[in-house]
């Protein structure tokens, strides 16, 4: 009994050594170059923010529209940087994300 026990103790620690030896995955790239490269990056700033028919065509609301709208939500959706997220989705990516 007492042997048995010690046993399924062995295990239970090696159990947790395991776990805890695991490394994350490294973010992706995808991820990385979110600033740079993606969606809001270039086409929002790239494009639209300079041509305001097509930014009315794109989101279906003028600019001033949009950054009232944003203005009225932006604290309930904005997150605060974390360990995991350092660069989280600002408020004006998740609105224009949303309207799209």
């Amino acid at each position: 009994m007492m042997l048995e026990l010690l046993r399924e103790e062995e295990e239970d620690d090696q159990l947790l050594l395991m776990h805890r030896n695991k490394r994350r995955n490294p973010i992706s790239n995808l991820f990385l170059t979110r600033k740079s490269e993606g969606f809001f990056e270039k086409l929002i700033k790239g494009h639209l923010v300079t041509d305001d028919i097509k930014f009315r065509e794109f989101f279906r609301l003028n600019r001033r529209q949009f950054y009232f709208v944003l203005s009225l939500i932006k604290n309930q959706i904005q997150k605060t940087p974390t360990m995991r997220w350092q660069e989280p989705i600002t408020p004006e990516e998740k609105l224009a994300v949303t309207l799209r």
